[in-house]
């Protein structure tokens, strides 16, 4: 059930960068050479960096919830940032989300503005009992992967699913959350 956790999570936190990336990849032209792994390492790095945070936060955080309410407490994060990545993708236009990726400035600020959720999802980390280790591996991974198919392929997969991306990945959180609940809920 761990890894379950994690690769939903952190496929969930992910597609908020691949939403990114496929509007940005919009028109593969205006992309220079060597953009698409520069943009997927910074994401990538990023988001390792804003979970460990997350997850430090999340430390202090525990010193003042019983060991009962961990599970609670994870859900209550997790739904807050599913619930923030949906509504933040319903209320916004996707073209408005394109633009220059080839500047190290933007990519940079592209990548900390996605990496906001991944740090309020780092602080589940100490009540979902998981390992953080393997949780920030398989997320740069996956953020790496993720952002650099929708680089390369946004002109294929167009402006419908990069807006989509994003919501099924906030649907995906709640869903981690949820599941991490249930097996407490059985148990009593």
């Amino acid at each position: 059930m761990e890894l379950l956790i994690i690769l939903v999570v952190s496929l969930g936190l992910a597609m908020d960068c691949f939403g990114i990336a496929i509007i940005n990849g919009l028109d593969p032209r205006a992309i220079k050479p060597g953009t698409k792994l520069k943009a997927s390492i910074f994401f990538a790095i990023i988001h390792f960096l804003m979970l460990y945070a997350g997850f430090y936060l999340g430390g202090i955080l525990e010193n003042y919830i019983s060991k009962d309410h961990y599970h609670l407490a994870a859900l209550v994060i997790l739904v807050f940032v599913g619930i923030k990545m949906i509504t933040t993708n319903l209320k916004s236009n996707p073209v408005s989300k394109a633009f220059n990726i080839n500047k190290i400035k933007v990519i940079l600020g592209l990548s900390f503005a996605t990496s906001i959720d991944t740090i309020i999802a780092g602080l589940s980390i100490p009540f979902l009992l998981v390992d953080i280790n393997i949780m920030a591996i398989m997320l740069s991974f996956i953020v790496f992967v993720l952002t650099f198919i929708g680089l390369h392929s946004g002109r294929d997969l167009g402006l419908f699913f990069g807006k989509k991306a994003a919501i099924m990945g906030g649907i995906m959180i709640i869903g981690a959350g949820i599941a991490n609940l249930l097996p407490v809920l059985f148990l009593y």
